[in-house]
């Protein structure tokens, strides 16, 4: 059989990257021939995140279940770019996948901007049981805008680490906390009654640090990772948010794939899915009791009802200024019970 390859114009960052790669001799040209389909998947975390673990095994999979004619070659911690590049490089066709969120396919789909609106969901299941109920009107979004989502990733619950205890709603106020610099973190922050912050991600430890910022808002994992932890010593279980990320492939290319392969594709999507979901609750409860254990106060709410009234409105209003798709999704989204 001949090696089937699709003929798209490669992107400057993606070719950089792999033409570096291939040099470093991390990318054999020589194995590479060897598949009759290959696959580049670009991921934005480490290999040892949850994510990371989630990208391989799926290249794992598609391996077994295509008996090697298929091979999934993963980029990790970002060698092909930031999530908007790799998403647009997916998006143009010259990389094939890519695990994104509102930072790449967000850019291009602004009716899933609703998915990772504040206290939509009561736990990391309930989260699964929207995805996957609502996957036919995201897969019609994202197949419009050229891409297709063969699973998700999650992520969650963030709650808020602040170098003081904040043990309800009115301590949020005027507190400088540090946000992404997006704008459904910035009315968030607003909408809690606190001064939104926005740091860059490097920056967050130094700005906790020095001051700048007061608190800033993560998952356990995500800040017991960057030891955010020693320099703010109160974590409040808002739990504000659960979200998840789009393993999203090219639509063209897919199309290209035999009806074989891209079963293939599909079966390893929904099994890996399961395997990220699994390392993402392992490595939060983890992380929250090594931070425990190593002198950080953990402040449970009684009632979060007050942080659930005050973003309602919030909620409501993003949503408008996404567009018509973004107020029926989120309408959808409620409808759901646990």
């Amino acid at each position: 059989m001949l090696r089937k390859s699709l003929m798209f114009p490669v992107g400057l960052t993606v070719a950089i990257a792999v033409a570096g790669l291939v040099w470093l001799g991390m990318v054999n040209p020589a194995q590479a021939a060897d598949p009759d389909f290959k696959i580049r998947f670009g991921n934005l975390y480490p290999q040892a995140h949850s994510i990371g673990i989630g990208a391989d095994k799926f290249a794992e999979l598609v391996t077994q279940k295509t008996g090697g004619k298929v091979k999934v070659e993963v980029f990790h911690n970002s060698v092909l770019g930031s999530e908007r590049e790799m998403t647009e490089a997916v998006k143009t066709g010259s990389l094939e996948m890519v695990v994104s969120g509102l930072a790449g396919i967000g850019l291009y789909v602004p009716g899933i901007h609703v998915f990772e609106l504040p206290y939509l969901y009561n736990s990391m299941d309930h989260l699964k049981k929207i995805a996957y109920q609502l996957e036919p009107e995201m897969q019609k979004l994202l197949t419009a805008k050229g891409f297709r989502t063969l699973g998700f990733n999650y992520q969650g619950p963030r709650s808020t680490l602040c170098v003081k205890s904040l043990k309800s709603l009115d301590d949020f106020k005027r507190l400088r906390l540090r946000v992404p610099e997006a704008p459904l973190y910035v009315g968030m922050a607003k909408a809690m009654g606190a001064d939104p912050t926005p740091v860059a991600y490097p920056e967050v430890y130094t700005a906790l640090q020095t001051g700048i910022a007061e608190a800033m808002e993560g998952s356990p994992d995500s800040i017991f990772n960057n030891r955010f932890y020693e320099v703010a010593k109160h974590l409040t279980l808002t739990k504000h948010i659960y979200h998840v990320l789009y393993v999203a492939i090219n639509e063209k290319f897919y199309q290209s794939l035999p009806a074989d392969v891209q079963k293939a594709l599909i079966e390893a999507g929904k099994e890996s899915s399961e395997v990220q979901l699994a390392a993402t609750v392992k490595f939060s409860e983890e992380s929250l009791e090594k931070m425990k254990s190593e002198g950080l106060e953990v402040i449970e709410l009684a009632d979060l009802k007050p942080f659930q009234t005050a973003l309602q409105s919030f909620n409501e209003s993003y949503a408008q200024q996404k567009g018509p798709e973004a107020v029926e999704m989120l309408k959808k989204i409620q409808a759901i019970d646990e």
